[in-house]
């Protein structure tokens, strides 16, 4: 309030509203001023707490990215990558099974037509016997004598015939047991293979499409880590930029100050409470040049907020819409767990496990079924050293009947031809016993290959299949669990970004009350200057107004606007405080 007694000499009526309303903004500012402060305070810490936030972020990301690159999961493919070695030579096992299969199917051919032409030779042999026999009765001399003859070789032809049904039955035994041991190759001896089956190009399409997993997550991890780096870079620039604050609360304390001196002054006082009236001309040139260096003050005051409030705003709305970008990737770092590169392994392993228990139950399989053949093959060789046996008995047969025969009336011819092809057929049926031996040989070779080799190897395989998955699961789990807990990390560091900086923008309106309030005042000194005619000061004058105003600003961008409205340099009264930089150390700022 400004009372008529003390007011200013010369002063219209007019003035004294407009004074009061000056008063009322200058009360205005410096409440506004403090309490300004403490919101730009408090967003400056938030801006702090969201700077380190998105720096646990950044970090974690990076920690999930340097995981997927580590020589762990190096060791991954390196362990699949045995497993396809491995199952490279399950496929050559199997071909080489197949191989030997064909081999003992060719072994066992050769010996089932010399079973059957032993056969036809033993018939064959019988009904000589008969034609001996029937010969032999009819003889007038020598009768008696090669009725024991035929008689014996009956007998020795008869055994034949025996070890001939026996041979073919073990044989056909044999033949069964091998087309068993055909039909279990047939049905599960190629499976896992060949074509969309093939064991080996599962596992190479897995390796490939887990690094493409690796690749893909690496490419949106990369995408997550800039994003949040821009954030943070740009909180840090945002925390910076809230920095003009400072040095503007300061220059309004001044300009406060100021004012209320224009006021002590229009109250008829001096520029300070404990100083003697200035005279009625030098306060009221006084009044005019604090008012001129307000207006000027409050005007770049203004504009500085605006400018730097518009850049805060803007940097927000920025910040705000990157972040929200940053929440739809973290989401999708989030949502991959599904389609996550131990789930495929799992799956795969699951696929190729199937593959490799029916090939076991089928090598198992074909493991009887060849040992029954081995079993059976065994008394086929028994069979055979029979067979040589009966061979030299009935050649010696044959000799004897012969050599009896020609003393029998200068010797009988007919005896003598059938003596002849006992021992040629007697000797053709040791031929195609050989060959049935042989068969029975190669067959067993085949099998003991197949059983003590093949097999064998095809299974140690696939226990090495086996043993380099559950490896590279192992692994792999233990660096999916160190990526989960960096996502865990940053998810939970990232939660409510959004909110928060929304709710930062909405909180950065103080400069509009302070704008609107500086123009205000700005209005009612420019309206007051007429009340202040612009007489021109002594030397003296304006040099005592100048010590006496300058001491107050320290600040080097209100000294600036002091030289230009006074004119010439300030005295120097007080130390410049140091000019705002452009370059910012951000450590300084936020640590």
């Amino acid at each position: 309030m400004i009372a008529a007694e003390h007011r200013l000499p010369g002063l219209s009526v007019g003035a004294v509203p407009a004074l009061r309303r000056l008063a009322v903004e200058i009360d205005g500012l410096a409440t506004w001023n403090h309490g300004s402060e403490a919101v730009y305070l408090d967003a400056g810490a938030e801006l702090q707490r969201l700077h380190k936030r998105m720096g646990i972020v950044r970090n974690a990301v990076r920690g999930s990215i340097e995981a997927l690159a580590s020589p762990d999961v190096v060791g991954i493919e390196q362990r699949l990558g045995e497993a396809g070695l491995a199952a490279d030579a399950i496929r050559s096992l199997v071909d080489d099974r197949s191989q030997r299969l064909g081999e003992l199917s060719d072994a066992i051919t050769l010996a089932s037509e010399a079973s059957g032409a032993v056969s036809l030779i033993f018939r064959l042999l019988d009904y000589v016997v008969l034609v001996a026999r029937t010969h032999v009765e009819g003889m007038a001399t020598a009768r008696e004598e090669l009725v024991p003859f035929t008689e014996h070789v009956g007998e020795l032809v008869a055994t034949g015939q025996r070890i001939s049904r026996e041979l073919d039955e073990r044989m056909r035994l044999l033949r069964s047991y091998f087309d068993e041991s055909r039909d279990i190759e047939r049905r599960v001896g190629r499976l896992g293979q060949s074509g969309d089956e093939s064991m080996p190009l599962a596992i190479r399409a897995l390796v490939a499409r887990l690094a493409t997993g690796r690749e893909e997550a690496a490419e949106m991890r990369e995408a997550v880590h800039a994003s949040f780096s821009t954030v943070r870079d740009a909180t840090g620039r945002l925390v910076a930029n809230l920095q003009f604050h400072d040095i503007a609360r300061q220059r309004m304390e001044h300009s406060v100050d100021n004012l209320r001196r224009l006021m002590l002054l229009t109250s008829g006082g001096g520029l300070f409470h404990d100083q003697a009236p200035l005279s009625p001309r030098e306060a009221s040139l006084a009044v005019r040049r604090i008012a001129e260096l307000e207006i000027a003050q409050l005007e770049d005051l203004a504009r500085v907020y605006e400018e730097e409030m518009g850049s805060v705003q803007h940097n927000l709305v920025t910040i705000g819409a990157e972040v929200r970008t940053s929440d739809r990737l973290m989401r999708g770092l989030a949502g991959d767990g599904q389609n996550g590169a131990i789930a495929i392994l799992q799956a795969e392993a699951s696929h190729i496990e199937a593959m490799i228990l029916r090939e076991e139950t089928g090598r198992r399989q074909l493991d009887e079924s060849l040992s029954r053949c081995v079993e059976a093959a065994g008394t086929l060789i028994a069979m055979t050293d029979e067979l040589s046996e009966l061979e030299h008995t009935l050649s010696l047969a044959g000799f004897n009947a012969a050599v009896r025969a020609a003393h029998v009336d200068s010797g009988d011819e007919t005896i003598g031809f059938i003596s002849r092809e006992i021992r040629e057929q007697a000797a053709h049926a040791k031929a195609e016993a050989a060959q049935v031996r042989e068969g029975i040989e190669r067959s067993v070779a085949s099998t003991e290959d197949l059983g003590g080799r093949i097999l064998q190897e095809i299974g140690r395989n696939e226990g090495e299949v086996r043993q380099s998955f559950a490896t590279a699961a192992e692994i792999l789990r233990a660096v999916e669990a160190v990526c989960d807990e960096q996502l865990r990390q940053a998810t939970t560091n990232a939660a409510g970004l959004a909110e928060t900086v929304a709710r930062l923008a909405d909180s950065m309106t103080p400069h509009i009350e302070g704008c609107n309030r500086m123009r205000r005042t700005m209005a009612i000194l420019e309206g007051l200057l007429a009340e202040f005619p612009d007489e021109e000061m002594t030397p003296e004058e304006s040099d005592r107004l100048r010590d006496l105003l300058a001491g107050n600003y320290t600040m080097v961008e209100e000294r600036r606007i002091f030289e230009r409205v006074f004119g010439g340099a300030m005295l120097s009264t007080a130390p410049a405080a140091p000019e705002a930089s452009g370059d910012v150390d951000l450590d300084d700022i936020l640590f």
